[in-house]
């Protein structure tokens, strides 16, 4: 079985099995021991149990080995079998170690925040609710001079979206649902999940929005990912050209956006010297989308369960901002 002690006497290789340093992992290791120990308590602790604590088998990988095998999962994306083999164990207890210890990492990582779900309804910034938010105040609070969110949207792929069964004619009915389109991408040309993706210019991920069909247009994920209503007034909001538009939608806010070329014309050369500038600031979200996607889980082919998808890409974010904030002079 794989040990954490004799892996991390070889760091650069230690970093490219799971995406931290060894300072990194203890670190996290650390923070993760009492709320797994305080997650295990209260499972122990349920309604209905009959067992006495610590009775029946014991946990075979203690909290350093869980958050290698975790990490190890979402860096490589490998099968649970081939995992399974790595730590010597099933590969059910392996995909029950992971989806455990999922959360509680989560909870441990300056992970941004992240919308459940998509609101549907016509909410405008100024009559939406606010509430108090855990991680994007606290870093506007730490930083005041941040008045740029940068804004873009990444797509995955996923499988061909099924009817359950029972759901038509016959009692295993399967096939293509009549709203399967919204899940297909023209740009990518399959069926993904779009995640839109928020960013501070020094690069940390502050906000996610839920998982949304690939036909969803960028603007739509964005009006219904709750982020404008949270942004503080005279704020700029960066975006590509798929957020033209954006300032009629929240004149409150300073919008920034490239300008299109009109339509059997050209652009001026301000206008493309302006473009030019625009890319130097979007670049940062491009940069921290790469280095979310160096995590296989959030760039392969996603065979997961679609509601499981916000909790694997909140926690990759919080591994990108973990590295960005211990590396970067800045936050030092």
């Amino acid at each position: 079985m794989l040990q954490v002690s004799r892996l991390m006497q070889r760091p650069r290789s230690f970093e490219s099995l799971c995406g931290l340093n060894p300072s990194e992992f203890s670190i996290l290791a650390e923070q993760l021991e009492p709320l797994w120990t305080q997650a295990h308590r209260t499972s122990l602790l349920r309604e209905g149990r009959r067992r006495r604590i610590g009775a029946g088998r014991q946990f075979k990988l203690d909290v350093p080995h869980r958050l290698l095998l975790t990490l190890m999962y979402l860096r490589h994306y490998l099968p649970m079998h081939l995992l399974g083999v790595l730590f010597e164990m099933d590969a059910a207890n392996v995909c029950r170690n992971i989806h455990a210890l999922l959360p509680l990492l989560e909870q441990a990582l300056p992970a941004p925040l992240r919308a459940r779900t998509l609101d549907s309804r016509k909410v405008t910034p100024d009559d939406a609710p606010r509430r108090r938010l855990r991680t994007l105040d606290d870093v506007l609070e730490a930083f005041p001079e941040i008045a740029d969110m940068i804004i873009d949207g990444t797509e995955q792929p996923r499988g061909q979206p099924k009817k359950k069964k029972g759901s038509g004619p016959g009692k295993n009915a399967v096939g293509r649902p009549r709203d399967q389109k919204k899940f297909f991408s023209v740009k990518k040309g399959t069926h993904t999940l779009k995640t839109q993706v928020a960013v501070t210019p020094e690069g940390l991920v502050v906000h996610l929005s839920a998982p949304a069909g690939g036909r969803t247009h960028d603007m739509k994920v964005l009006k219904q990912s709750r982020l404008l209503p949270r942004l503080p007034r005279g704020s700029r909001v960066w975006g590509d050209r798929g957020y033209t538009g954006l300032d009629k939608l929240c004149p409150e806010h300073e919008v920034i956006v490239p300008r299109m070329r009109p339509r059997g014309g050209a652009l001026s050369p301000e206008d493309r010297e302006l473009n030019h500038q625009i890319s130097k600031v979007r670049i940062t979200v491009e940069n921290v989308v790469c280095k979310l996607k160096k995590f296989r889980v959030c760039r392969e082919f996603y065979r997961n369960d679609t509601r499981r998808h916000g909790l694997f890409w909140g926690c990759v974010a919080g591994l990108v901002n973990l590295r960005t904030m211990s590396r970067a002079p800045q936050f030092a």
